[in-house]
């Protein structure tokens, strides 16, 4: 049976790092910022730049770029099992069975060290960019789902990662995919 996990993460609570080191534990294929990549390698870049900030630009590039990517996601969840961060994949594969739906978070303080620690910023830098990042997240995913991106109605596992290494998330996401799904693992 193939394991699907989508993450959504808050700015700073460590979900891409998280997502790779999922990803490899389970020896599947993970999925970020590739995705985006993916849909940008036919030579016709609708975008040169990131994917959730595009619709600062214009609606109608960020419209045909969720569109592309959309049916990436859905092309890679039906030939693999994967993790694929971010993309607002929750959404696009909300139909599909078997897919874990994972968001991340932590508190502010604790995603503030996180982001002075990888970034070398000073904390009202570090403050600023987590709200500018967490709002363009939030509008990235409303403008292409109507729903609020931080609602937990949208996920089946949400962990709040201040006080958890790397390590010990792993081990919470893959517990609860063999609770639930006890024939993918």
């Amino acid at each position: 049976m193939k394991k699907i996990i989508t993450i959504a993460r808050s700015y700073g609570s460590g979900g891409k790092e998280i997502g790779k080191a999922l990803a490899k534990s389970l020896g599947i294929n993970y999925y970020g910022r590739e995705i985006f990549e993916m849909t940008q390698g036919n030579g016709d870049n609708l975008y040169a730049g990131d994917d959730e900030s595009i619709h600062q630009s214009t609606f109608e590039k960020s419209d045909e770029l969720f569109k592309l990517q959309s049916a990436k996601i859905k092309e890679i969840a039906e030939n693999e099992s994967c993790v694929i961060v971010g993309r607002c994949a929750d959404y696009v594969l909300r139909d599909m069975d078997y897919v874990t739906r994972v968001y991340l978070y932590a508190p502010l303080r604790e995603r503030m060290r996180r982001v002075i620690r990888l970034y070398e910023l000073n904390p009202d830098d570090a403050k600023s960019l987590i709200h500018s990042m967490d709002k363009t997240r939030g509008d990235y995913y409303f403008h292409n789902t109507g729903l609020v991106w931080s609602d937990p109605n949208h996920y089946n596992l949400c962990i709040n990662t201040a006080g958890l290494d790397t390590k010990r998330c792993i081990e919470i996401i893959k517990h609860y995919i063999d609770i639930r799904y006890p024939d993918s693992i």
